[in-house]
Order: C-alpha cells, then structure tokens, then sequence
C-alpha cells in the first residue's frame, strides 16, 4: 500500500521528506475509533518507513534508477506524543543513520499541523 501522496525532497542515501493529506473515507479509520477517526500508529509507522524507504532507493545524481524492494526487519523505540485526524497533513521526515549490508537504519518523524504525532526508528533490508 502506497501511503505517501506527494515527496516533497530527497537526499539520495540521507534523507527524505514526504505527505500524505488524511481523507475521512481512509481505510484506517473505519473502527479507529468509531465517531473519532484517529491515524492508526501504524500507519504513522509506515509512513516513516516509505519516507525512508525512498532515500535509500532514490539514485544518486547521474546514476540509473533501480528497482530496490524492501521490507521491515525491525521497529523501534516509537514513542507517539500526538494524534492525528482526518483532514490532517501528515509530513513523515526519515533520515538514513546506518547501512550495514543489506540493512537500513532509519529515525524519523511524522507531524501534524507542526506537532509531532510519532518519532523512532524502523529498520529496512533489501530484498
């Protein structure tokens, strides 16, 4: 599933920064939480993992494009100081910290309306 709808920058192999406009009729919301629709952590989660996902895969300048497939292979620590809603834009920035081999460290965070809804960390590998 792709969550992000629109990349707003990236730095090949640093960091990248992306959207994604919440919408009532989202998938997430339907029974979290009946008359209060709030963005599943998860899905918080997996927007820093997408942002990041792009800064590892995107070409350095120059470079061919390539297809990189990838997976979570670990989370954490998360910590989720806000909430977000729908009709909220969500801006996930991710930052590549380590490589080791196949596997990407990458901390993050997701803003709402300028606070911070979900920060840490997710380790991507390669396929």
């Amino acid at each position: 599933m792709r969550l992000l709808d629109e990349v707003v920058e990236v730095r090949p192999g640093a960091s990248a920064i992306a959207r994604r406009t919440t919408r009532a009729g989202d998938f997430y919301f339907q029974g979290h939480f009946p008359g209060q629709p709030i963005v599943p952590a998860v899905i918080l989660v997996e927007l820093i993992a997408q942002a990041g996902g792009l800064a590892v895969a995107a070409p350095a300048p120059g470079a061919p494009a390539l297809s990189i497939r990838m997976h979570v292979a670990a989370l954490g620590p998360f910590k989720f100081p806000g909430s977000a809603t729908a009709g909220d834009v969500l801006e996930a920035r991710a930052r590549v910290v380590g490589t080791v081999g196949a596997l990407h460290k990458i901390e993050g965070d997701v803003t709402a309306g300028g606070r911070v809804v979900a920060a840490g960390a997710v380790t991507l590998a390669r396929v």
